[in-house]
């Protein structure tokens, strides 16, 4: 018996060094590809903001965390992504590029992660916020940092909910989806079928964020428009999408 539990606890400490060791890769490969894409300058402006707006906000969303170990609302497969929280310095920056009119409707954050883009979005004037994340753990976290943060305006609303986002109900009057690319095609097709829907419902004009834009073709071929694009130098960090009913 006493073999068997040194063998286990052998191979649990292996696995844990090794996602550890995947983390620390992955953490090099962003960096290096920022310097390809964006350059010493954006990189370097990237990586200032962090640590400022961590302290100022209060909150701790650093860090890569990956699905594996994580309770999961829906099912697991590669269709579900990573969690990485956006660029602050993006993040300011298309937040403002929305119309003022927005600010007082709902916007929802699919693959909300430990919160940061909404909170980032309480500071740039939104005041009706919703994070939906499919890892129980990183809205565990949210929470957390809801807790500690200040917010700027003291009507916002804030609120984490652990759900699988092709299940989300969408408000009747949401006018802003914010991804990061939170998933793959296919929930992708999904959720936008749901927006798609609700603008049926409801008729309105709504905008889509959609950073690091893998799949902005699903976007196009589903009758969006580009209405802001974000680029640094050969890089284009994000596209702002809008639909009318």
């Amino acid at each position: 018996m006493k073999v068997i539990f040194f063998i286990k606890t052998i191979n649990s400490m292996i696995q844990d060094i090794t996602f550890e060791l995947m983390k620390f890769f992955q953490y090099i490969y962003y960096f290096f590809r920022s310097l390809y894409y964006r350059g010493a300058r954006n990189t370097f402006n990237l990586l200032t903001y962090e640590s400022k707006f961590e302290k100022q906000l209060g909150i701790h969303t650093h860090s890569i965390v990956n699905l594996q170990k994580l309770t999961l609302a829906g099912e697991n497969s590669d269709q579900n992504h990573h969690y990485q929280g956006a660029s602050y310095y993006i993040l300011y920056s298309i937040f403002n590029q929305l119309p003022s009119k927005t600010k007082a409707f709902p916007l929802i954050d699919f693959g909300c992660g430990k919160g940061r883009a909404l909170f980032v979005a309480e500071q740039c004037g939104f005041t009706n916020l919703v994070g939906v994340d499919i890892a129980k753990e990183l809205i565990e976290v949210a929470n957390d940092n809801h807790a500690n943060y200040k917010k700027k305006n003291q009507h916002s609303t804030i609120q984490f909910l652990f759900e699988d986002a092709t299940q989300y109900h969408i408000p009747s009057n949401a006018e802003v989806f914010y991804f990061f690319n939170p998933f793959g095609e296919e929930i992708l097709q999904k959720v936008i079928d749901h927006i798609k829907e609700s603008v049926k419902t409801n008729q309105r004009t709504i905008y889509c964020i959609y950073l690091n834009p893998k799949y902005k073709a699903i976007f196009e071929k589903n009758g969006f428009e580009v209405f802001y694009t974000e680029k640094n130098k050969r890089y284009v960090e994000g596209i702002i999408y809008t639909i009318k009913s």
